[in-house]
């Protein structure tokens, strides 16, 4: 073996030696500090000033965290490495479909049209849609699948003469598709959820056993036109999912509903 050869692999055990150290010590300060899931273990620059390390042997720790379950990197504003459980994580606060939430998770999420149809709408679509009678409605199915694990069956409805053709679009993340296609945004949606179980279609299409649990979210959404363009409901796999909500200070019933109704009135 040459010099150069016996240098270069000193120097490759000395950065794996690093390496691994930065491991043990981050794995340490996840326990030192009492880390839980979706909190945030910090960014590239300042974790590695902290262990006085180079960035790159950083990110060989950073990978085996990953790896083993324990953190997740995301991207954009406030990302880096997040403490994790293997949980996807969807905020109540705002309306984001589940694309944006996973990339930003750094979460491979897959969507897949399993059924397409156009239907006459039924008292429930046209109650809460806002439609004649005789209007009809598209009815979709979509699968979610997350790091290569199905997460949720999603079941949409939407009126057919606000979004003509829809069938033929992009259908992996249908409000880029209403904002990019047809210039409708959602506003605000009104949800509600309950903890339900599988039954056999749904127990087929998520990979889980019949009777497992699932959380149950019930959608309506406003659009930009001041009318409702949704009624979905989604069906979570209950062991895979955390749902988020902040809480501001204390509101009477009798404000909420004021502005409840005073939002509503401005869409009408």
């Amino acid at each position: 073996m040459s010099t150069e050869e016996t240098r270069v692999e000193a120097v490759d055990a000395a950065a794996s030696t690093a390496a691994d150290s930065a491991y043990v010590r981050l794995r340490a300060m996840l326990a030192r500090d009492e880390l839980g899931a979706g909190e945030r273990l910090g960014d590239e620059r300042s974790l590695a000033a902290s262990l006085g390390i180079p960035r790159t042997q950083l990110r060989h720790a950073l990978d085996r965290l990953e790896e083993d379950g324990a953190i997740r990197r995301t991207i954009g504003r406030g990302g880096g490495a997040m403490v994790t459980d293997g949980r996807f994580e969807r905020h109540l606060n705002t309306i984001e479909g589940l694309p944006e939430i996973a990339r930003r998770q750094g979460v491979e999420l897959t969507t897949e049209v399993l059924r397409l149809e156009i239907a006459t709408a039924g008292p429930r679509d046209r109650r809460l849609l806002r439609l004649d009678d005789g209007a009809t409605v598209y009815r979709i199915t979509r699968r979610r699948v997350a790091d290569g694990r199905p997460l949720s069956v999603e079941l949409s409805r939407l009126p057919t003469d606000l979004f003509p053709r829809l069938g033929t679009t992009n259908l992996t993340s249908l409000y880029r598709t209403l904002k990019d296609d047809y210039g409708i945004t959602p506003v605000y949606s009104d949800e509600s959820l309950q903890v339900t179980v599988a039954d056999a279609e749904l127990a087929e299409h998520l990979g889980v056993d019949e009777g497992a649990p699932l959380v149950h979210v019930q959608r309506t959404t406003i659009g930009s036109t001041g009318r409702p363009i949704e009624l979905a409901h989604e069906y979570f796999v209950g062991a895979r999912m955390r749902f988020h909500l902040r809480k501001y200070g204390f509101v009477s019933l009798d404000r909420a509903v004021a502005d409840h109704d005073a939002v509503f009135s401005v869409h009408q």
